[in-house]
């Protein structure tokens, strides 16, 4: 069942034409999207679908963004002035009136031939399923199954981006200036943001920031942090300086590429020797050398991780042992190799004597921690929420439940307060960590395997690490938490009677104001005792009451509440969840968004002959809201 809360996004082909200037009049550039032809999209987690034009809804205009960032005011171009929706098709006309660096970017490239495309930022409000091989009429169109139909949806915005899915659409600029004041976080909160894009918290008339500023601050500090780590997640000193300082997206990004031409500068000033002594004088570099490793170890999808040129090149050293590979990264900064691996001592010097071979460990140990981290179960995730902490500090807050829905406004336009919880709740992250060696033995062994299997051996025990702490905050929680007070505990192992009963506790549930909480459960948590019938229940369209005469009825769960098992719980008991994106049941804080654990690499201290490797892992793990759930005891 498709997540309603997910926007759809429909990319577009675009071409970028900028206009001239007339009669030495600068005019803002004019930019026209044909941005749906009416017929069937492939659109990533939507999968095949068609928008009714019909009911799609819009305001008098929409912003025009660069890459659907909607958390900075670097990213807005401009505005729609029309939109043109004749139930057949769909257009749309602006003006750009950004001159900040990207929109010069956008203007640069788009005059030097790039093609770029648009993409169209829709809120699905209601939608139908086609079956295959079954055809409708759709934008005065016959199209066949299977595809979703997008019954009902709200145009929000429309960017300019590098990759489309509509072939048929196109978008043209033609010809400059103003800067946008507002931005718009995650949720669809418009808010006020400084010249940088950061967001500027609302004050009451005392000074005090309200409540509602607050939160909607807080999102969007999260959302900046998350987009930082992802741009710089081969930096993590960029990352943490990123989050540190406050820089968006685009200033992290320029940081990196910064970083990545210093790096690529200094290397083009090695002197000029050969590159590889003894290996056929073949191109060797650190991250050459790590494809090579990597391979030579079987990481998964290497090609993807280091691109084809690079991997064919690093097939190329033939790299066999521990001491090609420390042959190869030497002869990468011209020296040579001139003791063996059985002089451990000098053997490890002479590789450390040059930053590539660190570099070439840690690379390939970051890789495999995290197949092995993999290999662990992550049903924690089915009911948490993960959420980015910049510090080691216990963060106390209330219930994510408030008592109040909005109100009227009062008679002169003020805004009435709220009351939030008084049921208090913690976020907190630690750091756990182990070390391991590569040790002397390994090393006179020449196996150049051991790169690969610690850092794996790491990962899965962090991975484990993590479950043991998490599914015991939770159980520690089930106590206080499921009780006959908050009306979510029932008992009985799971059949179709049961689930009926716990779903009965799970709708009838509502905040201290006794409001709906609005949302469904989506998740079926069990132990070992209940998760074969909670698959059957999902998986069956029928099910069979009576014993002597067996009757066949509707199975009215199938599909509905998706099985969820961990080997961590306690056997009996089974649980109904919300959908984590509305209520999570727990919460998982990460330092600075980041959810893999480190490893890194160094020379061993002077008691050990060998490499050391230690993982470390940042996070913390907390119950969240109670309403989330209801708890069956199983018996």
């Amino acid at each position: 069942m498709k997540d309603k809360s997910r926007p759809l996004i429909a990319t577009v082909p675009c071409k970028i034409i900028a206009a001239k200037d007339e009669e030495g009049i600068a005019k803002l550039p004019v930019i026209e999207i044909e941005a749906y032809n009416g017929g069937i999209m492939n659109v990533g987690y939507w999968g095949p679908v068609a928008i009714n034009l019909d009911g799609l809804t819009a305001g008098e205009s929409v912003p025009i963004l660069y890459s659907h960032n909607t958390q900075s005011v670097e990213a807005i171009l401009g505005q729609t002035t029309a939109i043109v929706n004749d139930k057949k098709t769909l257009k749309v006309s602006g003006v750009v009136m950004s001159d900040s660096a990207t929109a010069k970017d956008v203007k640069t490239l788009s005059a030097n031939g790039f093609k770029f495309q648009a993409s169209v930022g829709l809120n699905p409000l209601k939608y139908s399923e086609v079956e295959a091989g079954a055809v409708v009429e759709v934008n005065g169109q016959s199209l066949t199954g299977p595809f979703t139909v997008i019954d009902a949806a709200k145009f929000n915005e429309v960017s300019v981006v590098a990759m489309g899915a509509d072939g048929s659409t196109s978008t043209k600029i033609a010809a400059e200036q103003k800067r946008a004041t507002n931005a718009q976080n995650e949720e669809g909160v418009t808010m006020k943001v400084d010249k940088d894009g950061q967001p500027i918290v609302a004050a009451e008339n005392d000074g005090q920031p309200t409540a509602e500023s607050i939160r909607a601050a807080a999102v969007v500090e999260q959302g900046r942090i998350v987009d930082v780590n992802k741009v710089a997640k081969d930096h993590p000193e960029i990352a943490a300086q990123a989050v540190k300082d406050g820089w968006g997206k685009d200033a992290t990004e320029l940081a990196v590429v910064k970083a990545e031409l210093a790096a690529e500068k200094k290397r083009g000033e090695r002197p000029d020797v050969p590159n590889v002594v003894g290996f056929g004088n073949k191109e060797v570099t650190s991250n050459i050398l790590a494809a090579a490793v990597s391979m030579r170890a079987g990481l998964k999808d290497a090609e993807k991780t280091y691109g084809a040129e690079t991997c064919q090149k690093g097939v190329d050293l033939k790299l066999h042992s521990f001491t090609d590979l420390i042959r190869a990264g030497l002869a990468a900064s011209g020296k040579q190799l001139t003791s063996t691996r059985h002089e451990t001592r000098e053997f490890l010097q002479a590789a450390f004597s040059t930053r590539d071979i660190a570099n070439v460990l840690s690379n390939v140990a970051n890789k495999f921690i995290n197949e092995g981290y993999g290999m662990v179960e992550q049903t924690w995730r089915e009911i948490t929420a993960a959420r980015p902490v910049v510090d080691f500090k216990a963060n106390t807050g209330v219930r994510l439940i408030m008592s109040n829905l909005l109100k009227n406004l009062g008679p002169g336009g003020e805004i009435q307060h709220g009351t939030l919880s008084d049921e208090a709740r913690t976020v907190q992250a630690d750091t756990k960590a182990l070390l391991l060696g590569v040790s002397r033995k390994d090393i006179i062994n020449d196996d150049l395997g051991v790169l690969s299997d610690i850092p794996r051996r790491l990962g899965y025990a962090a991975a484990r690490t993590f479950n043991t702490d998490f599914w015991k905050t939770f159980e520690d929680a089930v106590a206080a938490a499921f009780t006959s007070d908050h009306k979510n505990t029932t008992t009985g192992a799971l059949t179709i009677t049961t689930l009926s009963a716990a779903e009965k506790l799970f709708l009838g549930m509502t905040d201290q104001d006794k409001n709906p909480l609005g949302t469904e459960a989506s998740t079926l948590l069990c132990g070992s005792t209940a998760y074969t019938s909670a698959r059957e229940i999902f998986a069956s369209t029928v099910v069979t009451n009576g014993t002597t005469s067996k009757v066949s009825n509707a199975n009215i769960y199938a599909n509905m509440f998706k099985p969820a098992f961990s080997r961590y719980l306690t056997a009996a008991p089974w649980y109904l969840v919300s959908n984590p994106m509305g209520i999570p049941l727990m919460e998982a804080s990460f330092l600075n968004g980041r959810q893999e654990p480190f490893v890194e690499t160094a020379d061993a201290d002077f008691n050990m002959l060998g490499v050391q490797m230690r993982c470390y892992y940042d996070y913390g793990t907390d119950f969240a809201e109670w309403r989330a759930g209801v708890r069956s005891t199983g018996v």
